[in-house]
């Protein structure tokens, strides 16, 4: 099976994103710290409900997005749609779990196991990076794999759109990309150019070289544009590349609400909550498809539609950057049942 990726789209920009577990996991950490108190896991409210959600474990993160799914799902036509949420070990404990649901895979974990379950179905996969969906894709010959994906990530578009808002005369940009993010670095150089950035791409095997090649890194850029991959994430990376371009007064933007809060200057995130309010809507607008719709030939990829910016106002100002002419929230408008 093959993908494709949409060009992303960028409602944002002013009128003028092994080990794929620990990434996912990363990113639930941060949802679990900045996401506050979240409700319990709901009960399905009919015996044979047409979308089963698969969760790794019962967590906050994972409430949040049923949360969001159940107060979106048949919002927008058919008011009957209803679910139910299983855990991957009540699953395995299950002989024939699936039935005729369509099934939701939520998170990298979920998704991995429902690529590689003996009763084989295809499914959707949600709060997902898109280093673990593009893997999978990848081996979808050998599984009824994913129909559609809902990607955790944000498109680079509207990232580097946010860093064009906050620093209207820079003119480049640095970036650090390993074995898992270098795919990107043709699209990374297109985008900036689209923006008038001149981009700086430093390519590492693994974490413990960036000190050695980033000695130039700062010298010539306006900002620091921080990319996933497995082997940057260590906090000594982290904190290197933090500490260093502070030291050139370089600002850093991050992927996650965590980064700012961390020191970055600005990030776009979308919360738990509204990423299981896009996918309830997109399955009640396109249930044919979700359903395994055999005309369907290509994975449909998706990225966030809800989204927020986030600034820290302590080092900007430290900086010098403004931050009063951000770019409009596109929040979820949830509509509890």
């Amino acid at each position: 099976m093959t993908a494709r990726f949409p060009a992303p789209t960028d409602r944002s920009q002013p009128r003028a994103h092994f080990n794929l577990q620990r990434y996912a996991r990363a990113v639930i950490v941060l949802l679990v710290l900045f996401s506050g108190s979240a409700s319990a896991v709901p009960e399905n409210r009919n015996e044979q409900p047409p979308v089963l959600l698969v969760i790794p474990e019962e967590s906050a993160v994972y409430s949040n997005f049923v949360g969001g799914f159940s107060a979106c799902i048949g919002t927008k036509g058919d008011q009957g749609a209803f679910y139910k949420v299983k855990t991957i070990s009540q699953i395995q404990a299950e002989p024939e779990p699936f039935g005729t649901q369509r099934i939701v895979a939520v998170g990298a974990e979920a998704a991995e196991f429902m690529h590689n379950h003996p009763h084989g179905r295809q499914f959707t996969s949600a709060l997902t990076p898109e280093i673990s969906i593009r893997r999978l894709l990848e081996s979808a010959s050998q599984s009824p794999g994913v129909r559609s994906a809902f990607l955790l990530d944000q498109p680079l578009n509207r990232r580097l759109s946010l860093i064009r808002t906050l620093l209207p005369e820079a003119d480049s940009l640095s970036v650090v990309l390993g074995p898992g993010s270098a795919y990107l670095k043709e699209e990374l150089v297109h985008e900036a150019k689209r923006l008038g950035f001149a981009m700086q791409v430093v390519t590492v095997k693994s974490g413990e070289e960036v000190p050695q090649v980033s000695a130039d890194l700062f010298d010539n850029s306006d900002g620091l544009f921080l990319i996933y991959d497995p082997v940057l994430t260590p906090s000594s990376v982290i904190r290197f590349l933090f500490y260093s371009a502070y030291q050139k007064r370089v600002p850093v933007f991050g992927y996650s609400e965590g980064y700012v809060k961390a020191g970055a200057v600005a990030a776009i995130y979308s919360t738990a909550e509204e990423l299981g309010c896009q996918v309830g809507e997109h399955l009640t607008q396109d249930s044919r498809n979700q359903a395994g719709d055999p005309g369907q030939e290509k994975a449909q990829v998706y990225y966030p539609e809800y989204y927020s910016y986030r600034v820290n106002p302590s080092v900007a100002n430290s900086l010098g950057i403004r931050i009063d002419n951000l770019p409009a929230n596109q929040p979820a408008r949830l509509e509890k049942q």
